[in-house]
């Protein structure tokens, strides 16, 4: 409440809930960018908590750990039925999770243990590999390239909706596989729950990789890995759909995971 007013946001004005904050707080984007705070009383948006952030169930008692390891601190058990939130996978068959009081440990992401729609079954090939590429994965990412450069970037638009001429993200990606017959969530959250998990160094072209720019701990970007090291996304650093380096500093420093939904 001693935090500096930005200003009042009106009704029936959209906004993107990066996280929530302890102390009854909401960490929020709105469509101009503008990142801020407001409380989580369900008086002012629609916003469902539990929903957004807990929606991973323990169905069978797994040890909370305090790192991604068996020799690790066990914090405690987490008992069948509670509710957690998948914060990101970890390299060697973990899952970094937050309980609804707030503890966050490492958990195993053996699917006897949770809900969860992930796992680590992995995928063949690898990063600038000599290996073919299979025909779909050619032809998805040849779409994907030939979006270079167009569009506008605006978080929360939709190409479909806006006469194909402004796109985020995960509605960019959306768009390139739903030409391939394969239908994807909407934000790119969801679209990291789907399909199985690929470790960096398995990447093939057509993988979808997934970075959290805010450094909170969720995930808020995605693009396509296109091989040589690349990706392809929809950006406001080129205020529309570009290629970068996923083993710069920027991107490598915020790199959380992968999926493979081919």
């Amino acid at each position: 409440m001693s935090g500096k007013v930005i200003r009042m946001l009106q009704r029936g004005e959209d906004v993107h809930v990066i996280d929530g904050v302890a102390d009854h707080w909401l960490k929020i984007q709105t469509k101009s960018g503008t990142i801020g705070y407001i409380s989580d009383d369900d008086k002012y948006t629609s916003f469902d908590a539990s929903a957004a952030r807990y929606d991973t169930e323990v169905t069978y008692g797994v040890n909370l750990r305090t790192k991604p390891s068996t020799s690790s601190k066990v914090i405690r058990m987490l008992n069948r039925g509670e509710d957690l939130r998948v914060i990101e996978e970890a390299d060697g068959n973990w899952l970094k999770v937050r309980t609804k009081s707030g503890t966050t440990g490492y958990i195993s992401d053996n699917g006897k243990y949770t809900d969860y729609k992930g796992g680590s079954s992995g995928s063949s090939g690898s990063v600038g590999s000599s290996g073919s590429v299979s025909p779909s994965r050619s032809a998805i990412v040849a779409t994907a390239k030939s979006y270079k450069g167009d569009f506008e970037y605006d978080w929360g638009a939709e190409p479909w909706n806006t006469g194909y001429k402004y796109a985020d993200c995960s509605s960019y990606m959306e768009l390139v596989f739903r030409k391939h017959n394969v239908d994807l969530p909407r934000t790119s959250r969801q679209q990291a729950k789907e399909g199985t998990y690929v470790k960096k160094s398995n990447l093939k072209p057509g993988d979808l990789v997934f970075f959290d720019t805010n450094d909170n701990g969720s995930i808020n970007h995605v693009g396509m890995y296109i091989g040589g090291g690349d990706f392809i996304h929809a950006s406001p650093i080129f205020d529309g759909v570009g290629v970068s380096d996923i083993n710069s500093n920027y991107w490598s420093d915020h790199y959380v995971t992968a999926r493979d939904v081919l």
